[in-house]
Parts: structure tokens; sequence; C-alpha cells
């Protein structure tokens, strides 16, 4: 089952009824949109929130002054921002949340999207673990959120919900460095962070998120926070956890559409109204002038075809948005290749598995057809090979044409260059897929002559 993208009803549909609280606002936090969790967790109705004068009326008066500041820096610096606080439900009661905003910018215009998680569980376990190390542990250990302590960059203790996110059993973690389980790229700054913290360098408590690594090898996100606290008479490190994996891939699929969908409109608003315009001009000397219809035909034809075009090409880059799991890249370049049978087209393929859609073919077919199109006359022979290394799995395209110039290599990538009668789209398209796969592209010349693309997308490590 292929789903629309541009189904707005339908991705509204997942956002309504996801656990986590989903809200948006404008520049000056007057609410545009709130899902049914917020509905269910404030007892106000979608009505009445929207009536508020900002969202800041929900908060806790003792809060509410923090909030609007960290709000007013985040319209200076887009964000994100992380921030913990109290609203008070429609019945007075108190919940506590840890909460998530970043800047989006949706048909021209700047808007606020925010998440929140419920932690008043959390918060109170806060307050007990300070009455009784008994009492915390009993409660700590049947507490659906991880927990650890973290003593001279030792683990000194987790909890039995830290092992199901982590994958790891208390004995294989317990009493040695855990920061092997930080992502590389998050690692330097969370060791940075807890060493502040153990030595009081960084007094405060606050909640950051990071990504980990768990046994199985899945990338997952954490949101936790860390607080110093005295263990056995000497300074540790204690924190909560929650897996917000789910929130981080939202926003990041929200944001994807929304670019998406702004660079739909403009080639709506600019490409094919361009292209429309010249067509009505045409249609519009063939009524003055009947006598030209032979002359204007080939013309209005050439435009028409360019619109189809440019359809074509954004519908390859729909292909990428759709949900992304293993595909053989190798699998994929035969598949492809089958399309050009009366080419000349050499294959040394090796079986890789990386993480991508449809979207890897239009890669493939985009770089093999530019080339076939641009090398017509010289007798164009390609070569297409798969591999990988530690990281990628690659895909290098090779052809013997007559080149790419040094001076237009960065630009074929750019939207809307052309050294002929395309739409420009196409190498765009394809860097834009690329970078969705969290992947890399480069383009050299090939020895004696013509050009090698290659493509590196992660790959999927197998298991054992």
């Amino acid at each position: 089952m292929k789903i629309d993208v541009l189904d707005a009803e339908f991705w509204k549909s997942i956002v309504d009824k996801s656990l986590a609280a989903i809200y948006l606002t404008d520049e000056h936090g007057k609410v545009i949109y709130v899902n049914d969790i917020v509905e269910r967790a404030t007892e106000y109705s979608k009505e009445e929130i929207y009536s508020f004068d900002t969202i800041f009326e929900l908060a806790h008066p003792e809060d509410r002054g923090k909030l609007v500041e960290l709000y007013s820096k985040l319209t200076q610096t887009g964000g994100p921002t992380f921030y913990e606080a109290r609203y008070v439900t429609k019945s007075g009661r108190i919940r506590w949340v840890w909460g998530f905003t970043t800047s989006v910018v949706f048909a021209g215009k700047k808007l606020y999207i925010g998440n929140w998680i419920d932690v008043t569980r959390a918060k109170r376990l806060e307050q007990r673990l300070k009455e009784s190390e008994e009492f915390y542990r009993t409660l700590v250990e049947d507490s659906l959120t991880p927990v650890y302590l973290l003593q001279n960059g030792v683990l000194i203790y987790v909890n039995k919900a830290f092992e199901d996110v982590t994958g790891y059993k208390r004995e294989e973690i317990v009493g040695k460095n855990p920061f092997f389980i930080i992502h590389p790229e998050d690692r330097e700054t969370v060791y940075k962070r807890y060493i502040e913290r153990e030595r009081g360098q960084r007094r405060a408590i606050e909640t950051y998120s990071w990504r980990i690594i768990t046994k199985s090898g899945e990338v997952r996100w954490v949101t936790a926070r860390p607080g110093r606290v005295t263990y056995k008479g000497k300074p540790a490190v204690a924190a909560t956890v929650i897996d917000t994996t789910e929130i981080h891939r939202l926003n990041e699929e929200l944001k994807r559409r929304s670019e998406y969908l702004a660079f739909l409109n403009k080639v709506m608003r600019h490409d094919i109204a361009n292209a429309i315009t010249a067509i009505r001009g045409v249609l519009e000397v063939i009524k003055e002038a009947p006598k030209e219809v032979e002359k204007l035909i080939p013309l209005t034809l050439k435009k028409v075809e360019y619109i189809v075009k440019i359809i074509e090409d954004v519908r390859e880059l729909e292909k990428a948005l759709e949900e992304l799991k293993p595909v053989d890249v190798a699998e994929a370049v035969r598949e492809v290749a089958e399309l050009y049978k009366e080419a000349e087209i050499v294959l040394n393929l090796e079986s890789v598995t990386v993480k991508a859609n449809e979207g890897l073919k239009t890669i493939i077919n985009n770089i093999v057809h530019n080339a076939l199109v641009h090398g017509k006359d010289d007798g164009i022979r390609i070569k297409i090979e798969t591999f990988s290394d530690e990281k990628y799995g690659i895909i290098r395209i090779s052809d013997n044409g007559k080149g790419i110039p040094d001076e237009i290599k960065e630009k074929i990538f750019e939207e809307g260059f052309t050294t002929g009668e395309g739409t420009g789209l196409g190498l765009y398209i394809v860097k834009r897929i690329v970078n969705i796969y969290g992947g890399e592209i480069e383009v050299k010349d090939n020895i004696p002559k013509g050009t090698v693309f290659e493509i590196r997308i992660p790959k999927i490590k197998k298991e054992g």
C-alpha cells in the first residue's frame, strides 16, 4: 500500500493520535493547533485552547515567566529549546512536563512546533529519592522510566527499564565506563557535561537529549535529566531517562514534509507557472494569427513536455519521503539496468544492504539517463559497481563520455542548474534524496575520460 505524502488528512490523523503532546504556535505564542492528547491531558477542549491569547495560559503561574523568556529566545535563535515546567489542568491539578520546541517554516511563515511528555511520575520520584534510599530502590527498580547512577566514570546502578531500553544486562555494564553506549557524535558533549556536573561546575539540573546505540546496534534518542547527588559520601550523577526516539523521528518527518511541500509550492508557482504563461502566450498569438498555428505547435508541445517532466521529477523526490527500509543496492542497480537493455552497461555488483526506499532507484536512473543523453553521439559505455566499506554501501557509476568541466562540478546539484533543455531538477533531486538517506554523493573525473559519480549510503550491519 502506497501512502500519498500530500494527503494532509492522513498525516494530521497520525499527529492527532500521537501519545506525545504536540502543539503549533505562531511567533506570538498564539495556539494554531494541538493534538488530541493535549485536550485530554489539560481537560480543556481544543476550542478553549485556541481561544487563549497564548499557550502560556496553560502554564503554572510560577513557571509562566520562565517559559515566556525561553520562548522569546527561541524566536530569536530558532531553537531547539528544551524546558521543564508545570501546567494546571482545567480542574486545578498540577502536572509536570518535559518539553521540546523548535521553529519550522511553512509557506514562507515562521511557526513553532513543540512536544511535551508528562513526567509528573518522574518528578514525584525525584522527591521521594530524597526521603529514603530503600524506598528509592523499590520505586526506581519497578519504574517504567530508565534510571542510572554514575560515579567516577563508572555505572553504579541501573534499573530494569534501563536494561530494556539499551538491551544491556546489568552484569554487562554496571561497574564499567558506559560512554561506549553514547553515539560517537554525541559522546564528547555528554561526557563533558557529566564531568562538569560531578565536579560541581555545572550545578543546575538540566534536561537534554542525545543518541545511544543499543546492544543490537539500533540508534535511539533519549532525553535525560541528570543531577549531582551524593552517594556514599562522594559526588555522583543520577538521572531519569525517557526514550524519545519516536518524537525525534516525528519532528524530522514533519520537517522533511514541510521542506517538500515548500519545494513543491515553489515549483508550482515558478517553473510550472512560467511554462503555462508561455503556452497561454502561444494560444493568444494563434487566436490573433491562425496561420501561425503550424509554426507554434512545436513550441507549445515543448512547453507541455517540460511541465510533464517537472511533475515527473517532483514525483521522484516524493518516493524518497516514503518509509526507509532495508534495500539491496545490487538489486536496485539490476532493476534500473534492465530499463536500458539497448545501452552498453557493465555491472560489477556486490550485495550490500542500506536503509533506503524506492528513491534509491531514482538516484541510479537519473545518473545513468543523464550519461546516456549527453553521450548519445559518442558511443557511451557505462560501468556500475556496488561494494562497501566499514560505514557505507557504495554505488559507483562511471562513463567514458565527455566529462563534466571542473567549473560546474559543484553547480550540477543546484536547483535549476542545467546545461541543456532539462528542468534543472534531476541532479538536485538526486542530492536531496541522498541527504535524506544520510549519505554523500561525489562527482569526479574518470580516467582517461568521462565522469564518475560515487554515492555512499549508510549500510545496515548484519547481526552476528
